[in-house]
């Protein structure tokens, strides 16, 4: 049999057991139904008004006070506005060195809704359905156990090529600058992009993402700005993706699932997205933010009430790549989806973090005692190019071809 057919058979039979175990993961006892019907009421809120747009998706524009994060038994009494913003904003005080490599030739991506988004004091939320939700949760559990579906012992499904911030200090931020990438991937196949904050069992991580499977099977079409959340607080709420637990929206015209385009292409033009956490000194809550145009523009945050570890700091950072596949199913690609070879990667064609950097005591810097560059399988890689100078900073490039059983 040749590689090629048995590959595709491969790929048959593990779609057709994904399916099933979709279709087992379905169905869903009586009080299991009756709690997916309280979360569709607590998601789909009245509106004041709803957006479509070209790719389907709807968006309704939600009362500020009555969006789902608000649900949250721990967020029951709160005393936030629509207008909530950190009490200070973090600075870069290192000095600025020439850069040592040529200029990014890169545009930033589109996101946001088209005609002027949301009315002020309200919030975008995607309208869901309970199938959509039960897809939700099953890639939340899925993303939260870091192995395959199909639980089979023995064949971790998750593949990893990222930079980990090395030093025992505590972390009030991270952020980066994203190239954005196109990848094949099929349901329950995934691979991120991302930036994201630990301490312990606890993490945010923001970043583009292919998922197929959590994004209503569109491979090829959208790539979504995601956030992911692990918490210990309320087990029922341990582990979700964007609007689902906690994160309190702010920005009327920006949803937290919202596709941005366009994407890069190898050896064509490039595009980028900034995304940073940052923890408010004052309160402890993480804001989320998006810098375009020269402005950081705040999305939302995290309460620190809901976190146990992250409600006092994080303890690691990180800035990179992970994929997921089922056992003996060949992993998808990472990054720009080629190989990456030492000393040759090229900010033309591989996927980059740039401007990698942490927060502590309210400054914005460069890890201080370099990354960690880890990546579990050689079909993917990661290089620490350290502070490159210019506009660029704290370069790291991370990818790979895929391919990994």
């Amino acid at each position: 049999m040749g590689l090629g057919v048995l590959l595709s058979y491969l790929l048959v039979c593990y779609l057709f057991f994904y399916c099933k175990c979709m279709e087992g993961y379905k169905k869903l006892s009586k009080e299991e139904d009756l709690e997916l019907e309280e979360q569709l009421k607590r998601l789909n809120k009245p509106t004041v008004k709803s957006i479509t747009t070209k790719y389907g998706d709807i968006y309704d524009c939600v009362d500020f006070y009555k969006q789902p994060a608000f649900d949250h038994p721990l967020l029951k009494n709160h005393n936030f506005h629509p207008e909530m913003k950190p009490t200070s904003t973090p600075r870069r005080v290192s000095p600025k060195k020439k850069s040592r490599i040529p200029k990014l030739d890169y545009k930033p991506v589109r996101i946001g809704l088209e005609g002027g988004g949301c009315p002020l004091g309200t919030v975008p939320i995607r309208r869901t359905v309970k199938d959509e939700l039960i897809t939700a949760k099953f890639h939340s559990e899925l993303h939260a156990s870091k192995v395959n579906p199909l639980d089979v012992p023995g064949f971790p499904g998750v593949h990893y090529c990222f930079a980990k911030s090395q030093g025992a200090i505590d972390y009030g931020g991270v952020g980066g600058t994203l190239s954005v990438w196109n990848l094949p991937a099929q349901a329950p196949q995934y691979t991120v992009g991302r930036i994201k904050l630990r301490n312990g069992d606890e993490s945010i991580e923001v970043g583009w993402t292919v998922n197929p499977g959590l994004y209503d099977g569109r491979m090829h079409v959208d790539i979504p700005v995601y956030i992911y959340l692990s918490h210990q607080e309320h087990a029922s709420q341990s582990h979700c993706y964007n609007a689902q637990c906690g994160y309190v929206h702010l920005n009327p015209n920006i949803p937290v699932d919202s596709v941005i385009e366009p994407v890069s292409a190898y050896d064509g033009q490039i595009y980028y997205i900034t995304l940073s956490i940052y923890q408010d000194a004052a309160t402890k809550d993480w804001f989320l933010k998006v810098f375009e145009n020269g402005t950081d523009i705040k999305i939302g945050f995290w309460p620190h009430k809901i976190f146990t570890n992250l409600g006092n700091t994080a303890t690691e950072a990180e800035w990179g790549g992970e994929v997921f596949s089922p056992p003996k199913i060949p992993s998808p690609p990472a990054g720009s989806g080629h190989v990456l070879i030492s000393h040759e990667a090229d900010t033309a064609r591989d996927a980059i973090s740039a401007n990698s950097h942490i927060v502590v005591n309210n400054t914005i810097m460069d890890p201080p005692d370099g990354v960690l560059e880890i990546a579990d399988d050689s079909n993917y890689a990661v290089f620490d190019e350290g502070n490159v100078g210019g506009d660029i900073h704290y370069l790291i490039f991370y990818g790979g071809s895929g391919g990994a059983t």
